[in-house]
């Protein structure tokens, strides 16, 4: 799911772009642009639900640009995502189809390590045959520092209690 897998992914390369830096010396030019190859995973029993178990299976790529200072500091990372899963009914065989296109930006505190993180896009926007669109998030978000609270919404979203309950809802 692109929330579990992308922030492993995204984490892993910020933390190494800001430590040990993918990067050519120090200057404030072009921003480099660091492209992962196309990943696919699957996670049977992914959600556990009244009666049945949910199996995920998706691919997602990944692209990020990294920009720096004079100083060779980075500023800002811009992640860009792709993501197509598959969220399977184990018992009926009912699916949901999830495709995600989104853009992070973390952005440097001016004088701190901290970054601000934004998500615009589609975030999750999950399809069923013969319902069309039952689940969405699109818009942009912005966290809190900690990343673990939306401190501003601005789009459309139904998925108000949790993913894991609105998918089990949605596949019944």
């Amino acid at each position: 799911m692109r929330k579990a897998v992308t922030s492993v992914v995204a984490t892993a390369a910020f933390v190494g772009c800001t430590t040990v830096g993918f990067a050519a010396p120090a200057s404030a030019t072009a921003p480099e642009i660091i492209r992962f190859p196309a990943e696919t995973y699957s996670e049977p029993g992914f959600i556990q639900c009244d009666g049945f178990a949910v199996d995920l299976a998706g691919s997602q790529t990944e692209d990020f640009m990294v920009f720096r200072n004079e100083s060779g500091q980075v500023v800002r990372v811009i992640h860009d995502g792709r993501v197509n899963e598959t969220f399977t009914n184990t018992v009926s065989g009912k699916t949901l189809t999830n495709r995600g296109v989104f853009k992070d930006t973390f952005t440097r505190i001016d004088g701190t390590d901290d970054f601000t993180h934004t998500v615009v896009g589609f975030d999750f926007m999950a399809t069923s045959p013969g319902q069309g669109l039952v689940l969405q998030q699109v818009g942009r978000k912005v966290f809190s520092l900690d990343g673990e609270e939306i401190v501003f919404f601005a789009g459309q979203s139904n998925i108000p209690d949790g993913l894991e309950a609105e998918v089990c809802a949605a596949l019944v």
